[in-house]
């Protein structure tokens, strides 16, 4: 491990390694699994840390029910009903036409298992009849991890096709729009080992990471259908809307495990309860050797876990993220959560969900007491995405520059405002150094190989971003990143809400600077 900032910037595996190209397709089963991941890092790459990453209405008085009920032919199998745990407190969130997912789980921490009991309560909100619906199941990407028991629409037992990733359930009727429907699912998890490159799974005893573990209803686009893309091995694929969780997690076999996770919880008997509101992802980090420390601020409450002998970087983080956080709750919009757990884990780079972020134990050993590293940078890095990603949706797979570029250049706005102010080492270390090129707006499935997908959607985003800021002034862009925060809170922006954000608070020609950038503006 390297003690001191590197001459050379490290080269990041995780957007080559986080998600990978290849999909194990299985079908015409109930309990079903998928593929393991392997790796496809480029053997001989120049060393370089780039970090990440990691829509409403009324339900209809008349509830929907398919037409004719589909027999269950699964194992009927349900977790008992914990006591002691208050009840779901989803009503205000139901006439927000947000969905609803209502999750009790049990972690047996030596086992690697979690039997899942879960509700969702969907609102179809487009302007479409849909005839029926499409979840992503990640865990079904790993060999025997996903194993479905029971599944229910309304009540009514139902059988789903599930083909990798993809699970759809067919209506017997029309799902309007403005009506409403209950999903009910239970399943068991078998938690992979985690792999170096991958957030999901479990590191020996010491640490289980869980994240995309539980089946999501995908966003619905008029225009595209269902928004589930494929993975490409770059960048992120998935992409989620905003709704709220109400989990239970009771953990067995291990009386010292210490819980991470995306909001803050409070137990109840052997029940831990987390609520989050508003929030796309719910992550959960769980260790027996978790240290932890907490500071808050009027802007929100930042708790660092660390493992033991990482007291210095784990506080360093923790001060770090705070700071962040108030710097964006200014320059963009309030902090939309109000907890943030930052966790130290085995990953060559770090990871952004919803109140949650992980941050590579190769950054804490490399941590020199200075702004001037990979755990400082990068974490305020995945800090920002609590705005872009969390509160600004995206399309990642089409559009990986809406939340990348503006993150990458959340460092900047970062150094630009904590002393020393190292601006000029920045933008050496992190952008100008390898001379990038490529266009900003390209997807996930157009650069033939990571270095063209970093340098286009990071680098190429951090420099057309500094160009437009400095064309049309401090003024402008500074209302601008505000209103697009605000405008596109909760909804996923496209790359024309950007622009049509920006020309709400500039008159300035920018054209060349888009020609010099963009391929299809």
């Amino acid at each position: 491990m390297k003690k001191h900032l590197p001459q050379r910037p490290q080269r990041s595996r995780r957007k080559i390694l986080k998600i990978l190209s290849a999909l194990c397709v299985l079908s015409g089963g109930i309990i079903l699994s998928g593929c393991t991941l392997p790796s496809d890092a480029p053997a001989s790459a120049p060393e370089f840390i780039l970090v990440t990453d990691a829509p409403n209405s009324v339900p209809s008085p008349t509830a929907f029910l398919p037409q004719t009920p589909t027999a269950v032919s699964l194992t009927e199998t349900s977790i008992p009903t914990p006591t002691n745990v208050p009840p779901p407190t989803l009503g205000e969130g139901q006439g927000r036409g947000i969905p609803q997912y209502t999750i009790k789980a049990i972690l047996n921490y030596p086992a690697h298992t979690l039997d899942v009991e879960q509700t969702i309560h969907y609102t179809n909100q487009s302007n479409t009849d849909l005839d029926s619906i499409v979840l992503a199941v990640d865990p079904n990407r790993w060999g025997g991890c996903f194993e479905l028991q029971s599944l229910s629409l309304n009540g009514f037992g139902i059988t789903p096709t599930l083909e990798g990733m993809r699970m759809e359930i067919p209506f017997g009727a029309k799902l309007q729009p403005g009506e409403s429907l209950t999903l009910g699912m239970n399943y068991r998890l078998n938690i992979p080992p985690k792999s170096a490159d991958q957030v999901f799974g479990y590191h020996g005893n010491l640490q289980t990471n869980l994240v995309n573990w539980y089946p999501f209803i995908v966003p619905y686009d008029d225009a595209q259908g269902w928004l589930l893309h494929s993975p490409s091995g770059l960048g992120e694929h998935l992409v989620y809307e905003t709704v709220d969780f109400d989990i239970a997690l009771k953990l067995e076999g291990e009386e010292d495990a210490v819980v991470a996770a995306s909001a803050a919880g409070k137990q109840t008997g052997v029940w831990y309860q987390y609520q989050l509101e508003g929030a796309r992802t719910f992550a959960f980090s769980i260790s027996s050797a978790f240290n932890s420390e907490t500071v808050s601020s009027e802007n929100g409450r930042v708790t660092s876990f660390y493992f033991p002998d990482y007291d210095r970087p784990g506080k360093a983080i923790l001060n770090a993220a705070s700071r962040a956080i108030d710097i964006y709750s200014r320059r963009y919009a309030p902090n939309p959560y109000k907890h943030l757990s930052v966790v130290q884990t085995y990953l060559p780079d770090g990871m952004e969900y919803d109140g949650l972020i992980f941050m590579g134990s190769e950054f804490y050993d490399e941590y020199d007491g200075t702004l001037k590293n990979n755990l400082i940078a990068l974490g305020v890095h995945e800090v920002s995405h609590q705005w872009f990603f969390g509160l600004v949706g995206s399309d990642q797979a089409l559009e990986p520059w809406l939340d990348e570029s503006m993150a990458l250049y959340s460092e900047r706005i970062f150094y630009e405002e904590t002393p020393p102010y190292p601006i000029t080492w920045w933008w050496r270390w992190r952008v100008t150094w390898f001379q990038p090129s490529g266009w900003v707006d390209a997807s996930i499935y157009d650069n033939a190989d990571f270095r063209g997908y970093t340098d286009a959607a990071y680098l190429r985003g951090a420099l057309f971003l500094e160009e437009l800021r400095t064309r049309i002034g401090e003024k402008a862009f500074n209302a601008f990143l505000q209103d697009y925060a605000s405008s596109y809170a909760h909804e996923i922006a496209t790359t024309d809400d950007f622009f049509t954000t920006l020309d709400k608070h500039t008159d300035v020609d920018y054209a060349d600077i888009i020609d010099a950038y963009f391929l299809d503006r």
